[in-house]
């Protein structure tokens, strides 16, 4: 005999990941577009925190990437970013491919810290979320009221 609240126990961890994958979803989102309607897309916007980054970073390997590659196209890194936060977003939103968005999240969420370096302050916000898309990875978050999970259900 089932007793009251077996069900919902057995429904916390989806809740969870679901909850997860709204909060995550949301906040790329929510940077994505705010990157756009800052300028991200005209260029020049992303020049000055790269700049930043690149006289601050501890990781020499990761200041050569900056100043070589990043910097240079910086037009093509401001693009690529504000239109990734955006999409990658938008799929852990909806839970939408949500293992590959949430991938694609840390890789983002990773080279920003790389850029600020683990022990600033400023990276802390970075580390949580690096940890909640490793949990929406791993967990399959998009099964749990999402496009991942209706999809799954219809094969």
């Amino acid at each position: 005999m089932a007793r009251p609240g077996d069900q919902l126990r057995e429904r916390l961890p989806g809740i969870a990941l679901f909850l997860a994958r709204l909060y995550v979803g949301y906040w790329f989102l929510a940077t994505g577009f705010g990157k756009v309607g800052r300028g991200f897309l005209q260029g020049g916007m992303l020049l000055p925190q790269l700049e930043r980054f690149a006289a601050g970073t501890p990781h020499a390997w990761y200041k050569a990437w900056l100043v070589n590659i990043v910097i240079p196209n910086e037009y093509l890194f401001a693009v690529l970013t504000s239109v990734g936060e955006a999409l990658a977003g938008a799929a852990i939103l909806l839970g939408a491919l949500t293992r590959f968005a949430a991938g694609v999240g840390i890789f983002m969420v990773g080279n920003y810290l790389f850029a600020k370096g683990w022990p600033n302050p400023a990276a802390s916000h970075d580390k949580d979320f690096l940890v909640l898309l490793l949990v929406i990875l791993v967990g399959g978050a998009g099964r749990y009221w999402g496009i991942d999970g209706w999809w799954r259900r219809r094969r």
